[in-house]
């Protein structure tokens, strides 16, 4: 057996434990109230029935988006209706809150997407796909166009590298209006002109602005070791974000960005290919591990190699290596991975419950991206997974 034949069977083995993971989810949705959704627990991985979709704060926000994403992508993978059933009624829920108001709270972003336009890509559900392009009418209303930056949610002067992650829905919705990617290409060019990613590839977490003066006013990292190291999950959703970037529009200057952000993530990876929660905390190895980050990496690594042939030599084997890692050592029987970290977080997130820092615990972003991964290693076309109009499929 050679080894792209023994990592496809890994990955059908992997993705069947990922399936009956999702049996909890379906039996949560096959009995709960209209309006119901399940609500991740940080500590194991599993959901309890919450009795109403909550999208305006930390300490409250249930991570539906990345549970509806893993779904969807399962039971396409396995032509399952039942799951893809329990997805509908998620995304759903999801679409009828967020085209009604820009939610509260920043990650909701990431509902839109994996919940409702990844859903109605699947599905061709007239409805969902004309709920999503409300919702992503009404999240543009946070975009400042004196600045040039999309700050997520009103009232806030700061913007965080995995602001990325928040603009996939822009990406899906310039098919009907192209000014929508518009939003998430200058958000992209402005924060690189202020100055997110250092020179050498790494990047800080946050760029504070003076709203006044139009400026950046400080750069650090909320969640890592120090302002000028670089933590973990950050530079990841650096990879993520440029990545996404540069496949949406095809631009060359995006690209030489993602090149140089995967390729310091690459460089600087430990010889088991998961990082620590930060690159530079003096204390390695004695600190949490970040399966999180390496889960979002890989995906990005094998999209730049599919995109970037120049790229492919080193980001192909990059990639490949951490999702073996990952299944091999970090996934669990029921499909959960495990051993991420949210790293020392703020004094305003720490009452949300899952600041358990220096302790490792269960990523909502992980869950899903570990199935991302395995959908891409056992599907040779990408088309479901597509951004704008750069995309490529084999």
């Amino acid at each position: 057996m050679d080894d792209t034949t023994a990592r496809q069977a890994i990955a059908q083995r992997a993705m069947e434990q990922v399936r009956v993971g999702c049996e909890q989810v379906v039996r949560l949705m096959e009995r709960a109230p209209e309006g119901a959704v399940p609500r991740f627990s940080y500590r194991t991985g599993g959901y309890e029935l919450a009795p109403a979709y909550q999208p305006d704060s930390w300490a409250t926000f249930q991570w539906v988006g990345f549970l509806t994403g893993r779904l969807w992508l399962v039971a396409e993978h396995f032509g399952d209706e039942r799951i893809a059933g329990a997805a509908s009624r998620l995304a759903h829920t999801v679409a009828n809150c967020l085209s009604l108001r820009p939610p509260g709270f920043s990650a909701a972003g990431s509902d839109l997407f994996y919940a409702v336009c990844l859903g109605a890509r699947c599905t061709g559900d007239a409805a969902l796909a004309e709920a999503g392009r409300a919702a992503v009418d009404r999240y543009a209303e946070n975009f400042d166009p004196r600045l040039g930056v999309f700050f997520q949610v009103p009232g806030v002067n700061r913007a965080v590298i995995d602001t990325g992650l928040n603009l996939l829905s822009f990406y899906w919705a310039a098919s009907d209006d192209p000014s929508c990617q518009e939003i998430a290409v200058r958000h992209n060019a402005n924060l690189l002109a202020a100055g997110i990613v250092r020179p050498d590839g790494s990047t800080y977490q946050a760029i504070e602005f003076d709203l006044s003066a139009g400026e950046p006013a400080r750069r650090w990292n909320m969640q890592g070791y120090s302002d000028e190291s670089t933590w973990a999950r950050g530079q990841s959703w650096a990879l993520h974000n440029y990545v996404n970037v540069y496949e949406a529009t095809g631009d060359p200057a995006f690209l030489e960005v993602a090149r140089r952000v995967c390729r310091w993530y690459v460089d600087h990876l430990p010889e088991d290919h998961v990082p620590f929660y930060d690159f530079a905390d003096p204390q390695t190895p004695d600190i949490p591990r970040d399966s999180c980050s390496a889960s979002i990496a890989a995906n990005a690594l094998l999209r730049l190699a599919r995109l970037d042939p120049e790229s492919a030599v080193w980001a192909q084997p990059a990639g490949d290596a951490i999702v073996d890692e990952l299944l091999l050592n970090y996934l669990s029987p029921g499909g959960v991975l495990l051993h991420g970290s949210w790293g020392p977080l703020p004094p305003e997130k720490v009452g949300a419950g899952i600041s358990r820092f220096p302790l490792e615990d269960v990523m909502p972003y992980g869950n899903y991206w570990v199935v991302e991964a395995l959908y891409r290693r056992l599907h040779d076309d990408w088309t479901l997974l597509a951004l704008g109009g750069n995309r490529t499929s084999s």
